[in-house]
């Protein structure tokens, strides 16, 4: 029985042991990844928004609009500071489109409208379980974003549509409420973010 419990403790120490002690990937200090989700928060509530107040709009005039997401797509790139701790940059890049009609039967389009939403932010990870095949982690990212939005109307009227247009850039944030990552030289990932990130994402990725 006592050697049950000492194997057992000695297996919880090596589990548990700090962080700073962990060099799994000591050689593999870059990282670069692809991912997707459906959108960001930021974005959801954007073209939210701008669909919930067109579609009020469509619902009393008798024109209807329809709404179509197209995802939330990123590249990263990060490197190995210390076994806890990643810095790098991502880039993210997510597009919607609202169609409304001419009459509630949806015969005839009115007009097309696209927006599109790109950002580029510095980032950091911190790492609180660092092992050979997982790692578990959080992040917090900051830089800046730009908003494209533009309509296209049926009757091609090209003045009128560019008077339409609207452009502009913001602050961009986005904090990873938890990520984890799967494999050594190549993985898989999942995240939970809130920002200008997918809510949910999954990617792929490796390290050299």
């Amino acid at each position: 029985m006592k050697r049950v419990i000492v194997t057992i403790c000695v297996l919880v120490v090596c589990f548990f042991q700090p962080l700073s002690a962990q060099k799994p990937h000591s050689d593999l200090y870059h990282e670069i990844g692809v991912n997707a989700g459906p959108c960001s928060l930021v974005g959801g509530f954007i073209n939210g928004t701008i669909g919930f107040w067109s579609g009020l709009g469509g619902a009393l005039s008798h024109r209807p609009i329809e709404m179509k997401w197209y995802g939330n797509y990123g590249l990263h790139y990060y490197y190995q500071v210390k076994p806890w701790c990643q810095v790098g940059v991502k880039a993210t890049v997510e597009c919607a489109k609202t169609t409304q009609y001419t009459d509630t039967f949806r015969t005839t389009i009115s007009s097309v409208n696209h927006d599109v939403l790109v950002a580029l932010m510095p980032s950091v990870h911190f790492t609180y379980l660092n092992r050979p095949w997982v790692r578990l982690y959080s992040g917090l990212d900051v830089g800046c974003a730009y908003f494209w939005s533009g309509p296209t109307f049926d009757n091609g009227k090209e003045d009128e549509n560019d008077s339409k247009k609207d452009n502009n850039f913001a602050f961009a944030f986005n904090v990873t409420a938890f990520g984890v990552n799967v494999g050594k030289k190549f993985y898989g990932l999942f995240e939970l973010n809130a920002g200008y990130d997918s809510f949910i994402k999954v990617g792929i990725g490796a390290r050299f």
